[in-house]
């Protein structure tokens, strides 16, 4: 065997044992919802064309509960049809749950103190 071959191996077997090794074993689950089809997901249960948004979501509702889950083209969305719950979610929770980056560039020159305006001049 040359070399040449004996590195493809090698890599595609690291490649391999990678891809094993930082996969997540038990993924969390998913609140409940109704069975994606492969590729599409549950691209069918979403409201359609001349439905009423709010009425489609209260049905979920009354099916799935206040905390339910879809998967479109591969992108999971939980829908929280329960006010109470989406403002301790956004509002009281909202640094666990909120994925805004941090702008730490932004923060040091947008400092306000009167250090902060003789550093920057």
């Amino acid at each position: 065997m040359s070399l040449l071959v004996r590195a493809i191996v090698g890599l595609l077997g690291l490649v391999i044992l990678r891809s094993f090794l930082t996969r997540k074993r038990f993924p969390a689950p998913l609140p409940p919802g109704p069975k994606p089809k492969p590729i599409i997901g549950n691209l069918f249960d979403l409201p359609a064309n001349g439905e009423a948004d709010w009425l489609h979501w209260y049905k979920h509702k009354k099916t799935y509960g206040p905390i339910s889950s879809v998967q479109v083209f591969g992108e999971t969305l939980i829908i929280i049809n329960d006010a109470r719950i989406a403002v301790e979610l956004l509002e009281k929770r909202s640094a666990t749950h909120s994925d805004r980056p941090s702008l730490t560039f932004i923060e040091i020159f947008a400092a306000t103190a009167p250090q902060d305006r003789l550093i920057r001049c």
